[in-house]
């Protein structure tokens, strides 16, 4: 008798079966991509219900999302000009699942993905949302779980990939085309919720997991359950609690990611009155993917749950040079006192009509300009200038120095060892910043 297929049906029972919208196609991927990829699992859809066979031995089937007419009545479809990714932590309660997607109808557009932690399962299913296709990984009770809006699937691929967890889940999206105005074709979205394990200094998730060094975009984000004073400065901290998030946010730094949580903004406020609240939910960018983020905020209405909904927003970058800046504090007023005196308003003329008048105003103020500019400082690129800076070192120099003044006034073991994971977290930063240029 052969090994029986632990999503198969087994002898006497109803067949298990998957709805797939159309223009989905179950292809084999050979086995050496077994180990990061898995069945995609597909909540329930009003559409013909299609059987899962396995008639190729030695192939693991694979849903591909191929573009595909966008269907009716799916709802408002996301403006192209950018693309805004939910997380948020369910708690598995259905009821936190619906004010979450019901909150999204007040809004003008439905965001493209939304990204679950410990979303709610009733055997070995999920809640499905007219709109939205969800995906997660393939055992009886998932940890991850992403959905990605219908219009969003009709214009792009979207591949989930799992390595055989139930805590991580990664959507390679890719296009035809240039994604975002950049020179890349596709970009790479990872999920994670790692939980503490028996021994509290390690966690479900591995540090490395959530960090491979890519050469794309790629955004990682998920309820990691770990503090650190990178993004809660302002928090006291155990020996425990640092030693074991350091290894994560050092292995951030190496690969170069950027944290996008602002320091000190939480985003979970327990339940309980003995607890405080943290910042838990984190997201990270990596270098290709810094330039897109256009914001994170936290404007969503609350769900009922302890962490509040995070919206994230990637938008396609200026592809124009900023123009010179006026350096304001290095003029000489008093020259340019005497200077402005001396300038001379175009005549006006007489009983202009109301373009004319327009056109005088805009000659004059132009010309005004034109002065200021000839005789203020500006600046300029210099071979001081350090083109691989980025904001995210911006604030790991601040933290840095914080914890290092922080440290002298107090000069306890904690504080000198918050200083330096700190200092080499900044320094690491730096050297991948470099060679990433």
């Amino acid at each position: 008798m052969g090994v029986q297929h632990p999503l198969l049906p087994r002898p006497g029972r109803v067949p298990l079966r998957w709805t797939c919208p159309p223009g989905n196609l179950l292809q084999p991927v050979p086995c050496a991509l077994a180990p990061l990829t898995a069945l995609a699992v597909l909540s329930p859809w009003r559409s013909q219900a299609l059987p899962l066979h396995l008639e190729n031995v030695g192939f693991v089937p694979v849903m591909i999302n191929r573009p595909t007419p966008p269907p009716p009545g799916q709802g408002l479809a996301p403006a192209p000009a950018f693309l805004s990714i939910i997380q948020h932590n369910c708690l598995g309660s259905w009821n936190v699942f619906l004010s979450l997607f019901e909150s999204f109808k007040e809004a003008t557009t439905y965001p493209s993905i939304v990204l679950l932690q410990d979303p709610p399962v009733n055997k070995a299913h999920l809640p499905s949302f007219n709109g939205f296709k969800s995906f997660f990984p393939p055992v009886r009770k998932p940890r991850v779980a992403a959905y990605v809006h219908m219009s969003f699937l009709s214009n792009y691929t979207v591949l989930p990939r799992f390595k055989g967890v139930d805590d991580v889940l990664a959507l390679d999206i890719s296009a035809d085309g240039p994604l975002f105005g950049t020179a890349f074709h596709s970009f790479r979205v990872i999920n994670a919720y790692s939980t503490n394990t028996v021994d509290h200094r390690v966690h479900s998730v591995a540090p490395e997991d959530p960090f491979p060094d890519l050469g794309f975009p790629l955004l990682v984000l998920g309820d990691l359950n770990i503090h650190n004073p990178l993004s809660d400065p302002l928090r006291q901290f155990s020996q425990r609690e640092i030693s074991s998030s350091n290894p994560y946010f050092e292995k951030a730094a190496e690969s170069g990611f950027a944290l996008l949580n602002p320091p000190g903004k939480y985003t979970r406020f327990p339940l309980v009155g003995n607890a405080r609240p943290s910042v838990i939910d984190l997201a990270f960018a990596n270098p290709p993917l810094l330039p897109l983020v256009k914001s994170w905020e936290a404007s969503l209405p609350s769900t009922g749950s302890d962490h509040i909904p995070i919206t994230i927003t990637l938008a396609t970058p200026s592809l124009n040079q900023k123009p010179p800046r006026l350096r304001w504090a290095d003029t000489d007023w008093e020259a340019l006192a005497l200077i402005i005196k001396g300038f001379k308003v175009p005549a006006t003329p007489l009983c202009p009509t109301p373009p004319q008048q327009d056109e005088w105003m805009s000659e004059s103020l132009n010309r005004l300009i034109a002065l200021l500019k000839e005789h203020m400082p500006v600046s300029r690129p210099s071979h001081h200038s350090k083109p691989w800076w980025t904001p995210h070192l911006t604030i790991l120099r601040r933290e840095s120095h914080k914890a290092a003044r922080t440290a002298k006034e107090h000069d306890t073991p904690h504080m000198r060892e918050v200083a330096g994971t700190s200092k080499r977290g900044y320094f690491k930063a730096i050297k991948a910043a470099k060679n990433k240029h």
